[in-house]
């Protein structure tokens, strides 16, 4: 079997603004053209092998190479019989599914920008406003929607830009017949791999969503890096079980192009993270056994239950995995001990627990772990051909991000664009971040919060607000889903924190009032004490979470504005 990771190796320099800036030795690879190369490779090469597996009915359907091709081809010579031209912008609405892929790619093989968007825009409870501001925006030339119901919320918010609406896997269907074996099919050679090829959005928890245009050159090269550092990849072909919506830039470009690339397959889990069905999600994974699994540590702790006491689970999903993959936070160590433990039981070894680093901005991917026995809050070093500046600022460093895959900007948004890049072609994340050992940065980078969360008490003091919600978090023991730390321009600090639905224990209020109370008793200043908090429902509500699941501080700070002042108000503290 080939080596599961290259070995970590970082250059370093010191700026004379005190910048630190990291770059892996690693060399990078070439890059395939584009994402559409690899399908076509895979159709003549495995035509059989499944790139797709959905839930249909009472079974599944399984997508093939040979038919993914030929239904591709076939959609995206329909759409430039229709007039789709290049750059022209197809959105695409709807769960992750055969024919979601299907226009996705054919756009991008017709020379269009592919636009997936996540469905909670014409959803029952959408706000026309906001799905009217993104046509308006994207000016999008035709859309697609899953279900009748979206096509009616997308009508009734189409007033300045009113495209055409094709509606569910029917009208997919009828795209392809209008084109028989005769008509002459778009090839990947026709594309220019350095044009738009797809734009995301980014998830608006500081602001309204903002698109990010992906080159095929991009979107490809991010995933090399990946491979470079990943050798195990060329292994065997990767096997996924998993529902992130490919409208997210770690769903639809990290996961979903690392499959492509390889030929290997993903299975749609129709669970799509709810807790309810987590019992689907692991009928899943036991019935599928994947080589890759991704999920957010409390996916993982949700899972651990019946891991401990299923023995037939445990070796289905421990079985042939090559690595787990913590994405969105750090996994709480209890949760990864757990992990480690269960799977050195199955294998005779620990599976390696890794993360990486990242944003829509840069691919998704800039930093990535690649090593053995690397502890949970450790995000990785810089991925082959990217660089990552350490700069410093009101007492942190931000994490700036500079290569191949990293955006020049915001689609057409000149302004925001000015804020977030610099003329050199560096990100700024907003992200902080901090090297795990300076005498040995090639032991990687550790996440150190959102500097745009901080802010100061009325005294002046800075509040690291990041570190408390990172405490409170690692107390709780994985049973959190979140924590807002508020009292800007107050005397003291609260809490608001969200119990997550998907942990087995739940999360009460006499454990809200251990777990500050445990807190403070390691604690001496009023920028790190917290005066009280308060157990809210296990979900927010409404516009208080972006369509990728994070916080948005300003709505939750606006919608919980009430209960805020009382918080405050039984404690006898004014503003």
């Amino acid at each position: 079997m080939t080596t599961l990771f290259t070995p970590p190796s970082v250059e370093c320099r010191r700026e004379p603004d005190g910048t630190l800036v990291l770059r892996s030795r690693v060399p990078l690879g070439r890059a395939t053209p584009t994402i559409l190369h690899w399908l076509r490779h895979y159709a003549a090469q495995s035509p059989d092998t499944a790139l797709l597996t959905v839930s249909a009915g009472a079974g599944r359907r399984s997508w093939t190479y040979a038919e993914a091709w030929e239904e591709v081809t076939r959609v995206a010579a329909a759409l430039a019989a229709r007039g789709l031209r290049p750059g022209d912008r197809v959105m695409v609405l709807g769960a992750n599914s055969v024919e979601h892929l299907t226009m996705g790619l054919a756009t991008m093989l017709a020379g269009g920008v592919a636009v997936p968007i996540a469905s909670q825009y014409a959803g029952p409870d959408a706000e026309r406003n906001k799905l009217a501001g993104l046509l308006e925006m994207l000016e999008p030339a035709l859309m697609w929607v899953e279900t009748a119901a979206q096509a009616a919320v997308v009508t009734a918010a189409s007033v300045a830009h009113s495209p055409p609406v094709l509606v569910g896997p029917a009208a997919v269907t009828a795209l392809a017949e209008t084109i028989d074996d005769t008509t002459a099919r778009p090839c990947p050679e026709d594309l220019d791999p350095a044009a738009p090829a797809k734009i995301l959005l980014t998830s608006g928890s500081t602001g309204r969503p903002k698109p990010v245009a992906y080159t095929q050159t991009m979107m490809t090269t991010n995933v090399r890096m990946t491979i470079d550092v990943w050798p195990f990849l060329d292994d065997h072909p990767p096997v996924l079980v998993d529902w992130l919506p490919w409208n997210h830039a770690f769903g639809g470009n990290a996961n979903l192009n690392l499959v492509l690339s390889r030929g290997g397959t993903l299975h749609v889990d129709e669970a799509a993270g709810r807790p309810e069905r987590i019992g689907t999600t692991i009928e899943n994974l036991r019935r599928f056994r994947p080589t890759f699994h991704g999920a957010v540590p409390a996916g993982f702790a949700a899972l651990l239950p019946t891991l401990e006491a299923d023995a037939e689970f445990r070796g289905a999903f421990f079985g042939r995995l090559d690595v787990l993959f913590s994405a969105g936070a750090a996994m709480h160590p209890n949760v990864f001990r757990r992990l480690s433990e269960l799977s050195a039981s199955v294998r005779g070894a620990h599976v390696p627990i890794v993360t990486g680093w990242g944003s829509t901005e840069v691919g998704p991917g800039a930093t990535m772990v690649h090593a053995h026995g690397v502890g949970p809050d450790c995000i990785g070093t810089p991925l082959p051909g990217v660089e990552i500046a350490l700069r410093p600022v009101a007492g942190k460093h931000e994490l700036l991000v500079r290569g191949p895959c990293v955006a020049p900007g915001y689609w057409r948004h000149p302004e925001q664009s000015r804020a977030a890049f610099t003329a050199d072609g560096w990100y700024r994340s907003g992200d902080a971040g901090e090297l795990v050992d300076p005498s040995a940065p090639e032991r990687g980078l550790r996440f150190a919060g959102r500097i745009a969360d901080d802010f100061k008490l009325a005294n002046g003091t800075w509040v690291d607000s990041s570190r408390i919600r990172a405490s409170l978090l690692s107390r709780s023991g994985g049973r959190l889903r979140d924590v807002l730390v508020v009292g800007a321009d107050r005397s003291a600090l609260c809490v608001l924190v969200w119990p997550d639905g998907r942990s087995p224990e739940p999360f009460e209020e006499e454990d809200l009032r251990v777990v500050l109370s445990d807190h403070n008793r390691e604690q001496a200043r009023p920028s790190t004490r917290l005066l009280d908090g308060a157990l809210l429902t296990p979900e927010p509500q409404g516009d208080e979470v972006s369509s990728k699941g994070q916080l948005v501080r300003d709505a939750v700070l606006r919608r919980r504005a009430p209960l805020i002042e009382q918080l405050y108000s039984r404690q006898g503290v004014a503003l």
